[in-house]
């Protein structure tokens, strides 16, 4: 795992777990799925419940540069659906999980 990804794990649980002053959440979007705290899925549906649950001010997107734009497409459109929070975008190599073999 990359020490960006492992940094925006640690923050979105931190934010996850004081939900009465979640400002900020975090979304991890990979080609495998969607990450929100806890919350670990290939559907954009489970973690767009999770972030409106926790009712943020500001929904960061942190997004996988190899993942497809549909499957962000896919977590806009449900989230808009449901929030009115901004959305931000910050796109990184260092997102992705590492595919390689683990020793």
């Amino acid at each position: 795992m990359k020490l960006v990804y492992r940094f925006a794990l640690l923050i979105t649980m931190a934010i996850a777990s004081f939900p009465s002053f979640a400002e900020l959440v975090g979304v991890v979007i990979t080609p495998d799925g969607y990450e929100v705290g806890e919350i670990k899925s290939k559907l954009a549906t489970p973690a767009v419940d999770e972030v409106v649950r926790l009712s943020p001010s500001r929904v960061l997107m942190l997004v996988c540069l190899a993942t497809p734009p549909a499957k962000i497409i896919q977590f806009e459109r449900e989230f808009r659906a449901r929030h009115k929070a901004p959305l931000q975008l910050a796109t990184s190599d260092k997102a992705c999980p590492t595919k390689g073999s683990r020793a």
